[in-house]
């Protein structure tokens, strides 16, 4: 059974299914969901003795030792919880593991959890359907993300301003684990100073630098022709201590995102074709700045971003130079 991460967790409270795949980006969902499985089934006190987790340090899967581990019993638990995890599955497992999952014990959970998961394996996705639950865990839409940031200040009686959760989405790029924690320090900070609203200022003060608004910026005023302004806005942001082949990685995919926006003209569309989780904001952002270029510049610098990797991997440019004259460059008309 394939299911959405919404109903993963109704799933595993009120369903006793002995197979797990659950995969995907976000991760602090995906703990959450590995806990709620170890909790229903682990008897407290017994945590250690009845659970295994299995890592393959990113190399095949071990059938043999996963099996042994699936035929072992509880000693007090309802199940005994087998956890593979940091596997890959070669052609020879992907052959042999269907035989496995479909003769689990009664007693064992056995449960895969990993970011990646090849469904071009067909006989293997197709037996992990068959015989359990299968649940990819994405990141969450800004709708949805928005909701959550201000259920979680609200519970601390705070309010909270539109361009603020923006900015905290923008910040940690949708990662829940990240943006849970800044909710959680933004509310001690305004219990300690007597504040209820959370402000972009604040937001700006307590959480970590938006690169990619950031990023914003210095296209903005590339795309404008500001030179001066870009170059200025680039040193900001490499004294905020930003790895130079982050900056270059950076501005390397926001090319390639102005180039799809700049063909496709259309918000809807750049959100599902980038996969932006929703972020209607960011894909208006991008096709309001890619009406600064004209689309065969675009891809002449979107090449260039690449050449310059080359280069400078291969000792032949220094990289905080190269990136200047890359925004000289790219200011001009």
């Amino acid at each position: 059974m394939i299911l959405q991460t919404e109903a993963l967790n109704k799933r595993i409270k009120e369903s006793d299914d002995n197979l797990f795949l659950i995969y995907g980006e976000e991760d602090f969902f995906i703990e959450l969901a590995v806990n709620s499985i170890k909790r229903k089934y682990l008897e407290k006190g017994f945590e250690q003795m009845d659970s295994v987790r299995l890592d393959f340090n990113n190399k095949s899967v071990d059938i043999d030792k996963i099996v042994e581990n699936i035929e072992l019993p509880s000693w007090s638990s309802p199940r005994r919880v087998v956890e593979v995890v940091n596997f890959d599955i070669d052609k020879d497992s992907a052959d042999k593991l269907p035989s496995v999952l479909e003769k689990i014990p009664s007693g064992t959970v056995l449960l895969f959890v990993t970011d990646k998961f090849d469904k071009r394996k067909k006989k293997l996705y197709d037996s992990f359907t068959k015989n359990g639950i299968v649940c990819e865990v994405k990141y969450l839409d800004d709708t949805v993300l928005s909701k959550y940031i201000k259920a979680g200040l609200a519970k601390s009686g705070l309010t909270i301003d539109q361009d603020a959760v923006e900015s905290i989405i923008s910040r940690y790029d949708r990662s829940m684990r990240k943006i849970d924690s800044a909710i959680r320090r933004i509310s001690l900070y305004c219990s300690a100073v007597d504040a209820k609203n959370v402000t972009f200022e604040i937001v700006d003060e307590l959480c970590e630098p938006d690169v990619h608004a950031r990023i914003f910026d210095i296209m903005d005023a590339v795309g404008t022709g500001n030179t001066a302004q870009a170059l200025v806005l680039l040193d900001n942001l490499i004294r905020l201590k930003e790895p130079l082949p982050s900056i270059r990685f950076m501005l390397a995919r926001h090319f390639k995102e102005l180039i799809c926006a700049k063909e496709l003209n259309n918000s809807r569309e750049i959100v599902s074709r980038l996969g932006l989780g929703g972020k209607s904001f960011k894909a208006d952002k991008l096709l309001r700045q890619s009406r600064n270029f004209r689309m065969d510049k675009l891809i002449l610098l979107y090449n260039l971003c690449y050449r310059n990797d080359y280069d400078i991997k291969h000792g032949n440019a220094d990289e905080r130079a190269s990136l200047e004259s890359f925004i000289v460059l790219a200011s001009g008309k």
